[in-house]
């Protein structure tokens, strides 16, 4: 499968460490998705709050999560399954 650019509402478990949130899983089109890894995390400002980023892997598929600080929302950005 290429890649896929997305901006889908998904529904994401979070568990929160001394070192900040950590996604556990994500739902997607009504599959559950437990994560393996977190490859990458970063944020960008965006007015008054930011957007934070991570990257991550779950059963050889890598996705691209966004979560919002203003509205706290979280997006699916991309896939790419091998």
């Amino acid at each position: 499968m290429p890649l896929l650019k997305l901006n889908d509402p998904i529904e994401v478990i979070v568990i929160f460490t001394k070192r900040g949130p950590k996604p556990y899983a994500l739902k997607w089109t009504k599959k559950k998705y437990i994560i393996e890894k977190i490859n990458l995390v970063y944020e960008k400002r965006t007015g008054d709050g930011k957007l934070v980023y991570f990257s991550v892997t779950s059963q050889n598929n890598f996705f691209k999560l966004v979560f919002d600080t203003n509205n706290l929302t979280w997006h699916l950005e991309e896939v790419y399954s091998e």
